[in-house]
């Protein structure tokens, strides 16, 4: 594992400083007579962050290393690293914060970190930026990268902590029905099958269930793809039905969704019509997926209607 984490990694390209605010010392909580950070009180380990709130963690990274984890929804490493680096930074109890950030909704907060891979991992230590990694990593793997921030972190004066506290309880926010709950943890542990199965009988009941709709989606795409050779497919050239759907649904797995229903669409255009229908509803199923504002998703849908009339 590369050790990109020295104390010159502090001072990296992408300056965040100006963006903490004058009266941090007493947002964020200030050091105390004895010289000892004072604890800040936060409503979790876990937040979502945007362009909007981005000033408040910048500011919390002068006590604690903040680590900034860039995801893209519906992306399968997104969702496997998503679970593994909450894991990691809520066994270190308070020492560091994580906060998400979705790449598709703050495409402005993506650009200031140079960020060019989903999911990608950095972190802040007073408002600068320290690389992490890129791609999904094993539990392990996570835990040494956090472990050496925390050593990086100390040795330039950051080593305060996080309190969570219910001060910044409100309304109970809504939960996942039972059923749904159970096809996430099913697709957490890699039982994709079962996944789909949990989806299809919440279908049957409630078949305008869109959440059901894209969750059945995403566990077939994730069985279709299990044990593919993502390079081999990638650096293929589709020569037919079922090798330009496979390399479309690696695109998408890999956050390249424009390029995946670019790949269906151009098979599409020599298709004949029966071939045509199942090249129709397999784009459609992964049209599902998508954030329902993602320019990529509006401009394939307009691609396929001109094909298709």
């Amino acid at each position: 594992m590369a050790d990109s984490m020295s104390r010159a990694s502090l001072a990296g390209a992408v300056d965040l400083s100006s963006l903490r605010k004058p009266e941090a010392n007493q947002a964020a909580g200030a050091q105390s007579q004895t010289g000892v950070q004072e604890p800040i009180r936060v409503p979790d380990l876990v937040a979502l962050g945007n362009a909007n709130n981005l000033k408040g963690f910048v500011t919390i990274s002068a006590n604690v290393p903040v680590v900034i984890e860039f995801f893209s929804a519906g992306n399968p490493q997104s969702d496997a690293l998503a679970v593994s680096l909450e894991k990691a930074v809520r066994s270190l109890g308070g020492r560091t914060l994580l906060v998400r950030i979705d790449a598709q909704a703050s495409p402005e907060v993506v650009q200031a970190f140079a960020i060019q891979a989903m999911p990608s991992v950095v972190a802040l230590i007073k408002g600068q930026p320290v690389p992490l990694f890129e791609g999904d990593q094993p539990l392990d793997h996570v835990n040494a990268y956090l472990n050496r921030l925390l050593q990086v972190a100390q040795e330039n004066g950051v080593a305060g902590a996080l309190i969570v506290s219910d001060e910044f309880s409100g309304p109970a926010e809504p939960t996942l029905p039972p059923k749904h709950l159970e096809a996430i943890e099913a697709i957490e542990a890699g039982n994709y099958q079962g996944a789909v199965a949990i989806y299809q009988g919440i279908l049957l009941d409630s078949p305008a269930d869109a959440l059901a709709v894209a969750g059945l989606a995403q566990a077939k795409l994730l069985e279709r793809t299990r044990g593919v050779d993502f390079d081999a497919v990638l650096g293929s050239a589709p020569q037919n039905q079922a090798e330009a759907l496979l390399k479309a649904d690696v695109l998408v797995v890999i956050g390249h969704a424009g390029q995946g229903y670019q790949t269906v669409l151009t098979r599409f255009a020599v298709a004949d019509k029966d071939e045509r229908e199942v090249l129709r509803k397999h784009l459609l199923e992964l049209f599902s997926i998508s954030q329902p504002d993602a320019p990529e998703l509006a401009q394939a849908r307009r691609a396929l209607a001109a094909l298709l009339y």
